[in-house]
């Protein structure tokens, strides 16, 4: 197979993997270093600073060991296969970056025999780029699951961006689905990778038992990760112990949060836990206010992030949420990418779908910058009695309706956390709108330029006590009494309604 097969092969079957953006690093280029630019067929990532920059998204082999079923590159699917050397794709990369094609590389691999020789395959690639070549562009590397600890650091020593996939939101599902990966494989790099990075997690603790009914086939809203275990000198080790294939992820709690039996903290195959230690847990818009960042750090600068799949497992919303924002909160991961499952041939674990669920992954990356930018927690925007969003309707537009109490709001007095509650403002508009009303009072004519969306924000707000003119004289002061009619004003009419939130799939059957 020629050179040009091999991207072929090699790039299209990388395109799946949702999580390689390019946020947060800021390695200096050195004298005599490569340029950049961008072509047809290259992976496209925003910068911190908006730019578009070009990432070169490709394996470095698409044979596998592993047969996960939601991947079209697992050992049972008949596709062609290919493999790079790794000084062929070194090669690659730095004649790509001098023809100025692209300005940093994505790089995962199918898994070659066991995970530790594919990631020193993967790691003799960056080592290379970074020593010999003076490779300055932006490397993501994917940590394959299992790899050692030592290998995973040197990973976060010459990548800017690294990531874990969890890929599937509850322990259940991955003994079902993706039989050859552990938890303990997965979160075991994730761990050490937030201790490298200079991240201390909260101590962690054991949730309450549920009711059994409560747990459902797949887990229950609440689901999360395994915690460090209890008394561990050394932080980052892979925890033997964690929660085994079939139960459900245990969830942090606060530092200094006791046991219910007090001392040492235990596992329970429960996901729920106590609603006061729910409570007592930040938000992640809280808890990244003290979190200093350095884009310049010798270690993975832009930090590490994950990808879970959305529709290959009966999870609901409301559990992929909250082990989305535990992750943030427990090991410090930058972004968690939402990837509708693609169905890539027939499997008797994964549900028969015709076209990805699209408008659920999408409702999926809006609630999860509710808890990433505005200060809400996932047990705001869901809960165990509605647990999937709704695809005609935004998830704080929900959550306004849910809560008509909290408004009106007043926007010459309100608190920045509040504003961000309302419909329609966003954190620049609710900045611009606290600077405004220093110099002068507010008027409702003014808002759209502040970047207010007036047509969901006008039901919810006043501006010096009186209603702004909403347009629909039949519809005024009284529509907060009316969360019928204003829901049809909030509509989205870009969703239709879908005629089931999750396919259906004989789960209990499928073990």
């Amino acid at each position: 197979m020629n050179l040009t097969d091999k991207i072929g092969v090699l790039a299209d079957a990388a395109k799946y993997d949702a999580s390689c953006s390019t946020a947060g690093s800021a390695r200096k280029n050195a004298p005599g270093g490569l340029g950049n630019g961008a072509v047809g067929g290259i992976c496209h990532a925003w910068a911190a600073d908006g730019r578009c920059v070009a990432l070169l998204k490709v394996l470095l082999s698409n044979a596998c060991a592993y047969d996960c079923a939601y991947c079209v590159n697992r050992r049972s699917n008949d596709v062609r296969r290919a493999s790079f050397e790794p000084e062929e794709l070194v090669r690659l990369i730095v004649d790509f970056y001098r023809r100025n094609y692209i300005e940093g590389v994505f790089l995962s691999s199918g898994v070659i025999g066991c995970p530790d020789a594919t990631m020193e395959r993967l790691l003799a690639v960056a080592r290379t780029l970074r020593t010999r070549e003076r490779f300055n562009g932006y490397i993501h590397l994917k940590i394959i699951p299992g790899a050692s600890e030592r290998l995973t650091l040197e990973a976060a020593r010459w990548a800017d961006r690294v990531s874990v996939n969890i890929e599937l939101p509850s322990a259940a599902s991955l003994a079902r689905v993706a039989p050859d990966k552990k938890p303990q494989a997965i979160f075991g790099p994730m761990r050490v990778l937030a201790a490298a990075s200079g991240f201390e997690a909260p101590r962690l603790a054991a949730p309450r038992q549920a009711p059994a009914a409560a747990l459902g086939s797949g887990g229950a809203p609440g689901a999360a990760l395994p915690e460090r275990r209890s008394g561990s000198d050394t932080p980052g080790k892979a925890d033997d112990s964690a929660a085994p294939p079939g139960e459900a992820w245990p969830m942090p709690v606060p530092a200094g949060k006791a046991s219910p039996a007090g001392g040492a903290a235990r596992r329970s195959p429960s996901p729920m836990m106590d609603s006061q230690a729910t409570q007592a847990l930040p938000s992640v818009w809280e808890a990244r206010k003290t979190r200093a960042r350095n884009p310049e750090a010798p270690l993975i600068p832009a930090g590490q992030t994950t990808q879970m799949v959305v529709g290959a497992s009966p999870e609901s919303d409301a559990s992929i949420l909250t082990l989305a924002e535990n992750l943030y909160l427990a090991y410090d991961v930058r972004r968690v990418y939402y990837s509708a499952f693609v169905p890539t041939g027939s499997d008797p674990r994964l549900p028969a779908v015709n076209a990805p669920p699209l408008a659920r992954e999408h409702r999926l990356y809006q609630a999860d910058w509710l808890f990433r930018f505005y200060g809400f927690k996932a047990s705001e925007i869901l809960d165990p009695t509605r647990p999937f969003l709704d695809s005609r309707l935004d998830p704080k537009s929900d959550w306004a309706l849910r809560h008509l109490e909290f408004f009106p709001i007043e926007l010459e007095t309100a608190e920045y956390g509040e504003l961000l509650r309302v419909p329609g403002i966003g954190p620049i508009s609710a900045a611009k709108i606290v600077k405004a009303r220093r110099q002068s009072p507010l008027r409702a004519a003014a808002l759209p330029k502040l970047g207010v969306v007036a047509r969901r924000a006008k039901w919810f707000i006043t501006v010096g006590g009186k209603l702004p003119d909403t347009g629909v004289p039949e519809r005024g002061p009284w529509m907060l009494d009316n969360p019928d009619a204003l829901r049809g004003e909030l509509l989205d009419p870009a969703f239709r309604a879908e005629p089931s939130a999750q396919p259906e799939l004989p789960w209990e059957n499928a073990r």
